[in-house]
């Protein structure tokens, strides 16, 4: 299957599937109740096994289109050059329960202590859902603080229905989220921009504060925000995204 895809890019860049997924001789995978996964790329072509091409289509936002993406984005000369650099990596789309879970873990961690929690927390290779994990043994994944967060939010979300949020305008959705215990506002629009789909979706985390200041000049989430919608929307998860990459690669002094 060809497509318009960084597949190293998409899968190693903060994403959940960086928490999720393993790689071993350059084929990424993961298990699943009906087996395991594999996905590979060569070139343009990509491969996959053990999954349909449809959940592959699904998970990797394939249907979207990069280029009408990169019209919106490239309007300003840092995300041109970060669309240059970074052609092809897409916004993954993740079960939105393992993507709270995910970045719950997250709250003031790095990448691969929050993959070390996310994997202690897996059983089988499925995160366990949320009435098994409210009252599951959780000392082995070394929460710290963020195992409470994730009891009493797993309480909340095994009694109600959770996929409605995904079918709420995004700010009503963001509201929703931030009821639950440990959702602050990024964690809120990482659990819709990676879970529930929504595109206009920012996070704010460090890094994005750091290429916010370096790169235009602007802090404080409000006017982060705002500058996001008013210059990039509706793809605001995707300029994020780039954002997120390239001040990682280029880390600026500020």
């Amino acid at each position: 299957m060809r497509a318009l895809l960084d597949l190293r890019l998409t899968m190693e860049s903060g994403q959940p599937p960086e928490f999720f997924w393993n790689k071993t001789g350059g084929k990424y995978w993961r298990d699943f109740s009906h087996g395991r996964c594999y996905l590979w790329q060569s070139g343009d072509e990509l491969f996959f096994s053990g999954c349909d091409e449809r959940q592959v289509r699904e998970f990797l936002r394939l249907e979207d289109s990069l280029e009408e993406i990169y019209e919106v984005l490239s309007g300003d000369a840092v995300l041109a050059e970060a669309v240059q650099r970074f052609r092809g990596l897409r916004i993954t789309k993740n079960d939105p329960w393992e993507t709270l879970v995910a970045f719950i873990c997250s709250i003031n961690n790095n990448i691969p202590r929050i993959r070390r929690n996310v994997q202690c927390l897996l059983r089988n290779g499925q995160m366990p859902r949320p009435e098994e994990l409210a009252g599951a043994k959780l000392a082995h994944a070394k929460l710290g603080f963020r195992e409470r967060y994730l009891r009493e939010t797993a309480s909340r979300v095994s009694s109600m229905d959770f996929g409605r949020i995904g079918r709420m305008g995004y700010d009503e959705a963001k509201q929703e989220l931030m009821k639950l215990p440990g959702v602050g506002e990024k964690v809120a629009d990482c659990v819709l921009l990676f879970g529930f789909g929504y595109l206009e979706a920012f996070p704010v985390d460090v890094w994005i504060h750091r290429a916010m200041r370096a790169y235009y000049g602007i802090s404080g989430v409000r006017k982060i925000r705002q500058f996001a919608r008013e210059q990039w929307h509706p793809y605001e998860g995707y300029a994020q995204q780039y954002l997120y990459v390239l001040v990682r690669e280029h880390r600026p002094q500020v």
